[in-house]
């Protein structure tokens, strides 16, 4: 694989990987945004328990694909700079 075909493919996946998690972190926002009235009970309690873990990964999912393709976006720029 050619120099340049190299450096063109990481900018691709490194542009389409900040692209998924800030999509993620959209998804993010607005889960968190959208407040719900819950119902009483241990039932219930859980259920919010884990809507907020899972939002809360997704939060720590879409920083880890964002840092990624920015670092690969750096990576490739590094290498053709």
């Amino acid at each position: 694989m050619a120099f340049t075909e190299v450096v063109a493919w990481s900018v691709i996946l490194g542009l389409s990987l900040m692209l998924v998690g800030g999509l993620v972190l959209w998804a993010y926002g607005a889960r968190r945004a959208h407040a719900t009235v819950v119902a009483a009970g241990p039932e219930a309690e859980a259920t919010r328990n884990f809507h907020l873990n899972l939002v809360r990964w997704f939060f720590v999912y879409g920083v880890l694909v964002i840092v990624a393709g920015a670092a690969l976006l750096f990576w490739s720029g590094s290498i053709f700079f």
